[in-house]
């Protein structure tokens, strides 16, 4: 289909409004197993939270969710220029907690955003599957499957 560029723009218009429909009717409902305690843990711990994401929507999700308070910086599509694999979001996430690049861990689902975070210098637990995030220094299925404490033990 060959559209002009017009028609593009009004049709990513629609996907977006639906899409932000969506998120406007989240609640913490929508929150994956084991998120919110794994993040109320790591606050417990003292342990400094950032946000790392391409979307220009993460703070309102965060919101919506109930957890934006979790966070101590959101570094988001808003923040960043370059899209993972290149570490910049990572990297800027550091720099906004005011903490070295090899004192962090990324949590990605993403292949990419694995790559992105070994570029940083960081360790990374991919979510999902050891087939798809085979490049993580290692993979639970989500959050529910440890504590803070022993990735802590694990990684660092």
């Amino acid at each position: 289909v060959n559209l002009s560029q017009s028609e593009k723009e009004k049709y990513a218009k629609i996907k977006n409004d639906w899409y932000l429909e969506l998120v406007n009717q989240m609640t913490v409902n929508d929150i994956l197993p084991g998120v919110e305690n794994f993040l109320k843990e790591s606050r417990e711990l003292g342990i400094k939270i950032a946000l790392g994401s391409a979307s220009k929507n993460a703070s309102l999700i965060l919101e919506k969710t109930g957890i934006l308070g979790l966070f101590d910086a959101i570094i988001d599509g808003n923040h960043v220029s370059k899209s993972k694999p290149d570490p910049e979001v990572f990297l800027k996430g550091a720099e906004a907690l005011e903490v070295e690049n090899d004192t962090c861990v990324v949590f990605e689902d993403a292949f990419a955003g694995v790559q992105a975070s070994k570029a940083a210098g960081m360790a990374a637990v991919g979510i999902g599957s050891v087939e798809v995030l085979n490049n993580a220094d290692f993979v639970v299925k989500g959050l529910f499957e440890m504590s803070p404490s022993q990735i802590i033990t694990k990684i660092l």
